[in-house]
């Protein structure tokens, strides 16, 4: 890469990363991403600032974040890749394969073991035959439907269909209370050690994940609810938030963590949540889950769905790369993995 400085993200190149996805028709703002790649709690930066050396001009970038990972019984350092760009007048060339093999070997060289991430319909193919990325499609989404028209104004054959309202609201059992509170106990940290017991790949849900995740996100409006038996004893939480997105009321379960020991008392967790969606009156309410996940059972007693291929908001791909070649047989087994809309950087 003669021709271009290599940068990486920092106080004073922020500015010229974001205005590389503005001038090419993909909005970011300071405040986002100065919380995604400098406020993260692992300080290391994976950034590559492709700087043209004749115009000055910012040609392209790659990123990766890293994230404390658990990966059979142990947590490492992984990363997720998060948007990335070349600008219209570098486009053909290679840049952005070139930027994201440069920034791959950044991280290994630090000892991270993988990368993951939801490349979309255009960088599917170069993460897959270029970057030797292992697609475990599809991205595992789950949908209850609250009114019928949004559905039925997506799908020409049914038009004509009338708005009928089919969303019910749940009865909430009395062996369960409810604090809801922008905030995250240290218990989060117990939750999550005995909800992972039987998963292998994950983003660890840690206090210190959850409140940068959560709490520090500019411009957003979660809603955190924590469960407590009647005994006091903390079995879980649910975060969830609603969103005027793709021609609806869109509401997003964004987590659902719960002591497995109390699973049938924690699927009052997400009915309140669908409950308090339902008062807010959404059209639907999304979320990511495999059928392997802890939390499955729940979704689908509460009227969750696979969400069908024509009627998902985006084309996204989930997929993998492991650094670390002892660990790539459990990193790239789909039936691994755990994901939550938590890893949407778009929500």
């Amino acid at each position: 890469m003669k021709n271009f400085d290599i940068l990486n993200i920092s106080t004073e190149t922020i500015d010229i990363y974001k205005d590389c996805f503005n001038k090419n028709g993909s909005h970011k703002t300071k405040e986002k991403l100065t919380w995604q790649l400098l406020e993260l709690p692992i300080k290391s930066k994976y950034v590559n600032i492709a700087v043209d050396k004749e115009t000055n001009r910012t040609a392209g970038t790659y990123a990766v974040f890293p994230i404390v990972f658990k990966i059979g019984n142990q947590n490492y350092i992984g990363s997720q890749a998060i948007d990335a760009i070349t600008d219209e007048n570098f486009r053909g060339n290679g840049l952005y394969i070139k930027l994201a093999k440069n920034v791959y070997e950044m991280a290994k060289k630090d000892d991270v073991k993988l990368v993951f991430g939801f490349p979309n319909r255009i960088s599917v193919h170069g993460h897959k035959n270029k970057l030797s990325w292992t697609i475990m499609d599809p991205v595992p989404f789950l949908i209850k439907p609250l009114n019928t028209q949004y559905f039925s104004k997506k799908i020409k054959l049914l038009s004509w269909f009338p708005n009928i309202n089919i969303a019910r609201k749940y009865k909430i059992h009395q062996s369960i209370s409810f604090i809801c509170e922008n905030s995250f106990s240290d218990e989060v940290n117990e939750i999550w050690i005995k909800f992972s017991k039987y998963i292998k790949v994950a983003v660890v849900r840690s206090k210190e994940y959850l409140e940068w995740r959560y709490l520090k996100k500019p411009q957003e409006n979660y809603q955190i609810v924590h469960g407590y038996a009647n005994d006091g004893i903390y079995i879980g939480y649910v975060i969830y938030c609603i969103k005027e997105k793709h021609g609806g009321k869109v509401a997003y379960i964004m987590e659902y963590i719960f002591d497995p020991q109390y699973k049938s008392i924690a699927s009052n967790l997400l009915k309140y949540a669908c409950n308090e969606i339902i008062k807010a009156k959404a059209d639907c309410i999304l979320s990511w889950c495999f059928e392997h996940s802890e939390n499955y059972l729940n979704y689908k007693s509460s009227g969750f769905y696979k969400l069908p291929e024509k009627l998902r908001p985006i084309e996204l791909h989930f997929g993998t790369k492991a650094f670390d070649k002892s660990l790539e047989t459990i990193i790239t087994n789909r039936n691994n993995w755990f994901l939550s809309y938590s890893e949407s950087d778009t929500v």
